[in-house]
């Protein structure tokens, strides 16, 4: 469960992650320099390098160019800047911001079948697809520089469109050769590291935003707007230079099963469990038992991103309108909100081990919704950021660990559709932040808090059969979704 959609190597040591032992196979792949065949462990060490980087710099560029300076311009566009057809009430600006939200949900509805069928029908072509979506990459830069150039209406769109395909092929491609190049039972620590990398990116793109506006003014001036966007694009450039190192890691026969296992290996082990009458292979509640692991957590995410919708999208305005942030103070407040996350990730990931995943996911989720109604209600300035860093923590640290639970019951040959899956969830979010500019300009933001944390409280319960479904040790995880 998390609320933001999310829903991003030379910092592996740095953060705390173990390192990870690679098994190489006998099986070889063309080297990523040309100079010959490399071991297939090589080539999972560097997918897992390339995912870091990526993230890394997308999340750099995107927190710089779409972040709360993307929600101030739109905003704007919404108060009359807007050129070309309207689709959307005249100056109604949280309207327009849902709109816009909705366009990229619609965008990875559309996107995410197709996209997941792709990527899972040819595992040995992941990496030519991560090169295909860096053509899409540029072509919404260039959108999003004539955007800038004259603010129309239909070229925002474009580029909203664009970006989205990119990002659903990208993130789907590439997030299941990074599950691919990592052993099973040991998924939850690169986990973690890749989404704190994304995280610290994420907080350094409005830290240069912040110094962009400080140097330009400290002024709501739409120029100002305007240049710290185009830098931003800029940087979305060299974004796509590390989805050319990808490479498809061959897998073994046994790879296409439930984490590494064959379906006579599954029949097998399932076997030798029962003759056992291991506790794990006993794992069930009623009528649950590890298979619906997947399904029981996109239920989970899609009841979070209905309510996410509704408010996330919404916390940079609410700021900035009601409590009079300039423009460097709120981006110091989205550079500070992201290291929040990434220190919170880590928190998580060191409570997961004695408790369990799904125990300290629960948990920190479940006090999100706490920290939500408190949001509601407090109007003193220092304490509401307070509560505001520690929800967006709370909330957006289970991320990583909830994917390493789903990536260890779901076998390589599904996982693209796992994904489509999460995009169809976060199209959610997408809509229901149509639903959010609506009630904020009914009523007001702290009343969508409300909301949202009513739709959290309900996520949290249809989370529950997890904390026994799911064994508490992660080696004994990977062997529970065999059974």
């Amino acid at each position: 469960m998390t609320d933001d959609a999310n829903r991003s190597a030379p910092f592996l040591a740095a953060n705390g992650a173990r390192d990870v032992e690679l098994t190489a196979t006998d099986a070889t792949v063309p080297a990523m320099n040309g100079e010959g065949p490399a071991p297939d462990a090589d080539v999972r060490r560097k997918n897992i390098k390339a995912m870091f980087a990526f993230q890394l710099f997308i999340s750099l560029a995107w927190g710089t160019a779409m972040g709360p300076i993307f929600d101030k311009y739109l905003y704007l566009l919404g108060s009359g800047l807007a050129r070309g057809p309207m689709l959307f009430p005249v100056n109604r600006a949280n309207s327009l911001v849902g709109v816009a939200e909705s366009v990229s949900g619609i965008t990875s509805l559309i996107a995410a079948i197709p996209v997941g069928y792709v990527v899972d029908r040819r595992p040995d072509q992941r990496a030519h697809l991560l090169r295909l979506s860096t053509g899409i990459a540029l072509l919404a830069v260039i959108c999003g520089i004539v955007v800038v150039a004259t603010d129309e209406m239909i070229v925002v769109f474009a580029m909203l469109i664009c970006f989205g395909l990119f990002m659903e092929l990208a993130s789907s491609a590439s997030e299941a050769i990074f599950a691919d190049s990592i052993p099973a039972g040991e998924r939850a620590a690169l986990f973690v590291t890749k989404s704190v990398i994304s995280t610290v990116g994420a907080a350094c793109g409005p830290g240069i935003a912040a110094v962009g506006l400080a140097l330009l003014g400290d002024k709501w001036e739409p120029y100002q707007i305007k240049i710290i966007m185009v830098l931003g694009l800029l940087l979305m450039l060299p974004t796509i230079l590390p989805l050319f190192i990808f490479h498809d890691p061959k897998l073994s026969p046994v790879a296409n099963g439930v984490n590494g296992a064959s379906p006579e290996s599954r029949q097998s082990t399932e076997d030798a469990e029962s003759a056992q009458s291991s506790p794990i292979s006993r794992a069930r509640l009623k009528c649950l038992n590890s298979k619906h692991v997947p399904f029981i957590l996109a239920l989970s995410d899609f009841i979070t991103c209905i309510g996410a919708g509704m408010t996330v999208k919404f916390f940079n305005l609410f700021f900035i309108q009601d409590e009079h942030f300039s423009p460097v103070a709120i981006s110091l407040l989205q550079t500070a909100y992201p290291l929040v996350i990434a220190g919170f990730m880590k928190i998580t990931e060191r409570l997961a081990k004695p408790l369990g995943r799904p125990q300290a996911s629960l948990t920190f989720f479940s006090l999100n919704v706490l920290c939500l109604l408190l949001m509601a209600e407090v109007r003193w300035l220092p304490a509401l950021l307070l509560v505001f860093l520690v929800r967006g923590g709370m909330a957006n640290s289970t991320y990583p660990i909830d994917r390493s639970i789903l990536m260890d019951f779901t076998p390589s040959s599904q996982r693209g559709m796992w994904n489509a899956v999460s995009s169809l969830t976060s199209m959610t979010w997408s809509g229901s932040a149509f639903l959010g500019g609506v009630l904020s300009d009914a009523r007001d933001y702290r009343y969508t808090f409300l909301i949202t944390a009513l739709v959290y409280a309900s996520a949290c319960l249809v989370y529950l059969p997890l904390l026994y479904l799911v064994p508490r040790k992660e080696k004994e995880a990977a062997n529970a979704s065999v059974s």
